[in-house]
């Protein structure tokens, strides 16, 4: 293929797309123009103006003779021509979560702990997910054995049992041995999803929707 005056570019460019399954696909722009790009997905061309929908949710956003923006598997990324090849890596995007705020603020969301329902409280000052007493034996969670911790709360410092349960989820987002401490009594009435969960998340805030990301 050869340059036009038009300011018509042939690149290639490889893309490797991080997927759960072990072969991995191949992205590539064959050719720029104004408003269209020449892409080539596992072996199939495909040729896009601005704002098509290919393939696999493939969409053009944006392209120039010298530049590419596209979304692809949740995500959109750039990317320049310089010095007459194009650079860089396109990563799947990670699972993500959306909380929207309740009316005083709080963000709040049903997940699982070792596969039974659990309404919980985002708390990021919760060192770890903390459950009360009654939570825990309804979730069958035992405390034999978890060291005895203490705990500040609204109504003072009160001693907690410290346990590790074997898996959390949240929306699309499961971690394996979460820390948590079980209150006694029946406090919190509603689970504090912890810094022992949100410490291993990537957080952020996009307008007053809290995002929480698998890193």
């Amino acid at each position: 293929m050869r340059a036009k005056a038009c300011g018509h570019r042939v690149i290639l460019l490889l893309l490797f797309l991080l997927l759960p399954a072990s072969a991995v696909a191949e992205l590539r722009v064959q050719g720029l123009f104004e408003g269209r790009a020449l892409f080539e997905l596992d072996g199939e061309r495909l040729l896009l103006r601005e704002g098509e929908t290919g393939p696999d949710g493939l969409r053009l956003l944006r392209a120039t003779s010298r530049s590419v923006l596209v979304e692809y598997q949740g995500r959109q990324q750039e990317f320049t021509l310089e010095r007459g090849r194009f650079g860089g890596v396109y990563q799947r995007a990670q699972p993500e979560i959306r909380i929207q705020p309740d009316p005083q603020g709080g963000y709040f969301v049903r997940g699982l702990i070792n596969g039974r329902s659990v309404p919980f409280m985002v708390d990021t000052g919760a060192t770890l997910i903390t459950l009360s007493e009654v939570e825990a034996e309804r979730l069958s969670l035992s405390t034999a054995g978890g060291a005895e911790v203490p705990v500040e709360t609204a109504s003072g410092r009160v001693s907690g049992r410290r346990i590790l349960i074997d898996r959390v989820q949240v929306g699309g987002l499961e971690l394996n041995r979460v820390e948590a401490v079980v209150l006694p009594g029946d406090r919190p009435m509603t689970a504090l999803l912890g810094m022992s969960f949100l410490g291993r998340m990537d957080m952020r805030n996009e307008g007053s929707v809290l995002v929480l990301q698998v890193r």
